[in-house]
């Protein structure tokens, strides 16, 4: 296994460079990963940035407090990484047809993204950060969004009936359209 601690990636032709490693508090710049082989890679404290990500291969990988920022990232299965210390912040980035199922990912930030037909099945999102995002096609089925924060996000369809929606905090305009659409009358 090759150990990479505190080194930056600049355009880095991937190939099977990062496939098995550990990567400490590295920075990875403008990579471009096409069906790369992240299994049981370690990702450590890292960000990404400016990255594409489509069909990576992510079974048991492992990312600990890392962060991807300006990304892109397509058919993520994150539900195939390792649950043991799962974190992640995801802020100004696209997401497409990514699956957080059985996930624990308590005050996550996804601020300014696009997650669009994502799915988040019994997904622990408590205190998460959804400001000022698209949730275009996105599902939430038995999730706790407790405490999380959907203000300014648009176009989601969050069925409160399923998901534990507890001090969660909405602009009002959209709050009202979602308890309509779900069919939860409200002029008690």
């Amino acid at each position: 296994m090759n150990v990479y601690e505190n080194k930056t990636f600049y355009q880095k032709d991937v190939g099977d460079f990062f496939s098995h490693g550990k990567f400490s508090d590295c920075e990875i710049i403008h990579c471009h990963f096409v069906e790369t082989d992240f299994r049981s890679t370690r990702f450590l404290g890292c960000s990404f940035k400016h990255c594409q990500l489509q069909m990576v291969k992510m079974d048991q990988c492992h990312f600990q407090e890392s962060i991807f920022e300006e990304v892109k990232i397509i058919g993520g299965e994150f539900y195939k990484c390792s649950k043991t210390l799962f974190s992640i912040q995801c802020k100004n980035s696209i997401l497409l047809s990514c699956n957080f199922s059985h996930l624990s990912m308590k005050k996550t930030d996804f601020s300014g993204s696009k997650l669009q037909e994502c799915f988040f099945n019994e997904t622990s999102l408590s205190s998460s950060n959804f400001q000022k995002t698209d949730l275009t096609g996105t599902k939430f089925h038995h999730s706790d969004l407790s405490k999380s924060d959907f203000r300014g996000a648009k176009n989601y369809a969050i069925d409160p009936k399923v998901n534990n929606l507890k001090k969660a905090r909405f602009h009002l305009p959209e709050a009202l359209s979602f308890l309509y659409f779900f069919g939860i009358d409200i002029s008690d």
